[in-house]
């Protein structure tokens, strides 16, 4: 038997951490999708998907059932990863990168030049407002629908079209001057 979302709850609200433990399991993908979308990074988007998790079970008495749970847990998590880049905004540390390509053409070069367009579509992704990120992070990590974006975000589709549509050019103009100058 599957439960919905409100059945597991309403378990949790009862004192069943097996009920949480399944309501994460049906999220994760999904907070970490956000996560990384907007922290670019792998061990940032894990520590920004345990605090949404942390935050979820502690705020979950204060959650309203008649509402989407994956709507309200998504906004969660755009949430913490935008205190996540305010907190990075006040402690920045830059960190090198100690690979150094082989040679033209190498394999090491591949990963390189991958890892430097992914850094520019990131740095690009960065540089929308959040709820254009979280739109953007939804539709293209996740391959969320139109509908469902438009409730995430509390918006109509038509907005949500526009938003992915403005967003994507932006970062499209971004990111094919970065490649000009590289």
């Amino acid at each position: 038997m599957e439960f919905t979302d409100h059945d597991l709850i309403g378990e949790i609200r009862a004192g069943s951490t097996v009920a949480f433990e399944r309501l994460m399991g049906r999220y994760e993908r999904l907070v970490y999708s956000i996560a990384y979308g907007f922290t670019g990074e792998r061990e940032a988007a894990l520590d920004v998907s345990q605090n949404v998790f942390l935050r979820v079970h502690s705020k979950l008495s204060t959650y309203k059932t008649d509402g989407n749970f994956k709507s309200w847990i998504a906004r969660v998590a755009m949430n913490e990863s935008c205190n996540w880049k305010r907190s990075q905004k006040r402690h920045r540390a830059t960190a090198l990168d100690e690979d150094l390509p082989a040679g033209p053409g190498s394999p090491q070069e591949d990963r390189l030049w991958e890892r430097e367009a992914w850094q520019l579509v990131s740095q690009s992704l960065a540089r929308l407002k959040p709820q254009h990120q979280l739109a953007v992070v939804l539709r293209y990590f996740e391959a969320m629908p139109i509908r469902e974006i438009a409730g995430v975000i509390g918006t109509s589709e038509g907005v949500v079209k526009n938003i992915l549509f403005r967003s994507l050019r932006k970062m499209k103009v971004e990111v094919g001057a970065s490649m000009e100058v590289a």
